[in-house]
């Protein structure tokens, strides 16, 4: 299936190169408009034209990030939206569940890595506000190009900097939020009346380049389409979240530049309300009045900060970029009673990363024509991870790792439209972990684990090919590898044997096939489909033992198909849709029958997006209506007591309209409004359904309005 897979490809691709009279590649430095001329960075690591990535990759441009911010600001609703392939969003804190193509995703800003293999946080989508970001990169398929865990892709935020030309700019975004509108509940508790401030100073001093925003935002209480106060466990409700965002450079000539980055997040919740356990299938989990038992839950801090040196020429034909780089993240869970631990407690984790990344890109010309390029470097990474309780009992050891890893990436033009990549990276790590005591749950005792080193060793590679002659059909097939040593901790803090070479830590190597083709067809139509196929033979799903979750290590197959299309008809006037299938089964009894289907926590239900968006003639009214269609997915069955599950429980379908709309009164001021769940529709989520447990069994956000007033100046 496999190889059948990429002769296929290579037979369409091969077969255009008849067509192809050049040998060669001309040299264009130009980017024509367009979302398939658009330059990608994360694929290679150097900028990139889409068309010319063999693979699928997906830009959410700074536009686009701002009009759906104008409905919710919430990052894992932009992207459900926006990138398909995409789980949707859970409309909790976490992002648990929300898989790229089934498979774990490796979130980073502007290349600093969020997601960690030593604990997984589950709270890296939301790491940073969308208020400062230029745009988001999202590449489809396992890879390995920037390490360790990437089974599904990579989403990468790029923030802003400054482009203008004035010494100082500036922008003030005032926002109100809530349930209602225009009516005496408006500005009160039961109105979930809430406001967000964002303001922004920008320019340039000579040589010097600067860019600061703060932003604040505060939820009032999340209500569902009946007006019953949202569960307020890993909610969204009356949290508090602060951003600040810095960005220097300077530009020492036109060809070298040096830039300082840093940006911190909080997200912390403070409510009135506590759980009122629901019924699954039967009522939602809701708020009610009451005192919570343990302290505030949400992302204490999050720092981020690079410092980058770029040369675009540092020796003949090649330029090269180095940086330093740190993540301390700090984020507390939900207060849980016994068995949870043989006490109630309240567990955190915390992440400090420190890294070195360094790469050069070699041009090979002949005549000055473009034939070849080469980048190379290596990346150098520190983690310090530990998840204690805030009482101060440790549940999963500080855990250290050391990670070095060489790597190359090529690219040869066989003619001006045949493309042909390949690279690979040699990943060397190793991750101390110290003598500690595991803290039991429920019956189980404590087991005394004598600590050591865990080593790995992993060597991966890709390979491409795209065509690009014909605008109206643009092939590309391609196979690339990733692996991630995934979740250690959470094996590590349920070992059952007092021995760390006995435990089962072997890393999920994952093999991603993918093919598919980009289409333009005049001004009027932009069409891509793909199709993927993914597998490993080793899987790290959870599974739900005596109500605790137990790490199971299976093959496990994933396929599906991506189609996006969007249609400008007419002047000022844009139509898309975008759709995703995909499913996936795990070899439970490793003989190779694949019997059981992989459960919702990684396989979404398939998905339909479409908007409509219209400009008017002068620039000054943008209305934009936007819709998903969230199919039904029912796989497995009950047990003999009626009881799912966790992770298997049938998903039901539901439609979700949302509204955004703007007017500029002149360059300087505008008023926005933004819609979530325009007509008010009572539904529960995906994860809530799947989950299949009383207490997660909670409803999506009712109709919730953003109304802004931005000014420039």
């Amino acid at each position: 299936m496999k190889k059948t897979l990429l002769c296929l490809g290579s037979v369409f691709l091969v077969s255009g190169i008849a067509k192809a009279q050049k040998n060669v590649i001309k040299v264009n430095d130009s980017v024509k408009q367009g979302r398939l001329d658009e330059v990608i960075i994360t694929v290679t690591r150097t900028p990139e034209i889409i068309k010319k990535t063999a693979s699928t990759v997906h830009i959410v441009n700074r536009k686009e990030i701002e009009e759906q911010a104008a409905i919710s600001p919430d990052l894992s609703n932009i992207l459900a939206y926006q990138v398909p392939g995409l789980a949707f969003g859970n409309n909790l804190v976490g992002n648990r569940g929300q898989t790229l193509r089934g498979r774990n995703v490796l979130i980073m800003i502007d290349g600093i890595p969020q997601s960690s293999p030593l604990r997984n946080n589950d709270r890296e989508i939301r790491s940073i506000d969308p208020s400062v970001l230029e745009r988001i990169e999202v590449v489809k398929g396992a890879t390995s190009i920037y390490g360790n865990g990437a089974e599904g892709g990579i989403i990468n935020y790029i923030t802003q900097k400054d482009n203008s030309k004035k010494s100082i700019s500036g922008k003030t975004v005032l926002g109100f939020t809530g349930h209602e509108l225009f009516n005496n509940k408006m500005f009160k508790s039961e109105g979930g009346a809430g406001y967000r401030i964002s303001q922004s100073f920008y320019g340039k001093l000579g040589k010097f380049d600067y860019l600061v925003n703060g932003t604040f935002t505060e939820n009032g209480v999340k209500i569902d389409g009946e007006g019953l106060v949202q569960n307020p466990r890993y909610g969204l409700g009356e949290t508090k979240v602060n951003n600040a965002f810095a960005k220097l450079g300077y530009s020492f000539n036109d060809k070298s530049r040096i830039e300082l980055m840093y940006n911190y997040y909080s997200s912390l919740q403070d409510s009135k309300y506590i759980l009122d356990k629901g019924k699954y299938g039967e009522r939602p989990s809701t708020g009610k009045i009451g005192e919570s038992l343990g302290v505030k839950e949400g992302t204490k801090y999050n720092h981020n900060a690079y410092l980058k040196y770029s040369n675009t020429s540092i020796f003949r034909n090649t330029s090269f970029n180095a940086s330093v780089y740190f993540q301390d993240f700090y984020t507390i869970y939900d207060y849980r009673e016994a068995p949870r631990w043989k006490t109630g407690g309240q567990s955190a984790i915390l992440e400090k990363k420190y890294g070195f990344r360094t790469d050069f890109n070699t041009e090979f010309r002949k005549e000055g024509i473009l034939k070849a390029s080469l980048t190379y470097g290596i990346d150098l990474l520190n983690e310090h991870t530990t998840q204690p309780l805030v009482d101060g009992r440790v549940w999963v050891p500080e855990l250290n790792m050391m990670a070095f890893a060489p790597f190359i990436q090529s690219k040869l033009y066989l003619t001006e439209d045949l493309t042909v990549k390949m690279g690979s990276r040699w990943d060397l790590m190793n991750i101390k972990v110290p003598d500690y005591t595991t803290l039991p749950s429920g019956k189980d005792s404590a087991f005394n684990v004598q600590g050591g080193s865990l080593k790995y060793k992993n060597f991966s590679y890709n390979a491409g090919l795209s065509y690009t002659a014909f605008s109206y059909f643009q092939p590309f097939t391609s196979y690339s590898r990733g692996f991630n040593i995934y979740d250690l901790g959470r094996v590590l803090r349920d070992a059952k044997s007092n021995v760390l070479n006995e435990i089962n830590t072997e890393p999920v190597v994952v093999d991603s096939y993918e093919i598919g083709f980009n289409s333009k067809i005049g001004k009027v139509i932009d069409f891509s489909a793909s199709y993927f196929y993914n597998y490993s033979k080793l899987g790290a799903d959870l599974v739900s033992v005596n109500g605790f979750w137990t790490p199971l290590r299976a093959p496990q197959y994933i396929s599906g198909v991506d189609l996006v299309m969007n249609v400008y008809p007419a002047r000022g006037l844009n139509i898309g849709v975008n759709y995703t299938y995909q499913e996936g089964k795990v070899d439970v009894n490793n003989d190779n029958t694949y019997q059981k289907y992989l459960s919702g926590l990684r396989i979404a239900p398939p998905r339909l997006n479409s908007y409509v968006k219209w400009m008017s003639d002068d620039k000054k009214l943008n209305l934009g209506l936007y819709h998903m269609y969230s199919f039904k997915r029912d796989r497995f069955s009950p047990d003999k007591s009626g009881k799912y599950e966790e992770g298997e429980g049938p998903v039901e379908s539901f439609n979700l309209f949302n509204f955004q709309g703007s007017y500029k009164f002149n360059q300087f001021i505008m008023l926005g409004l933004g819609v979530e769940n325009l007509f008010n529709k009572t539904y529960f989520t995906p994860t809530s359904m799947y989950t299949a447990r009383d207490a997660e069994y909670v409803r999506g956000n009712g109709r919730y309005y953003t109304l802004t007033l931005s000014f420039k100046y």
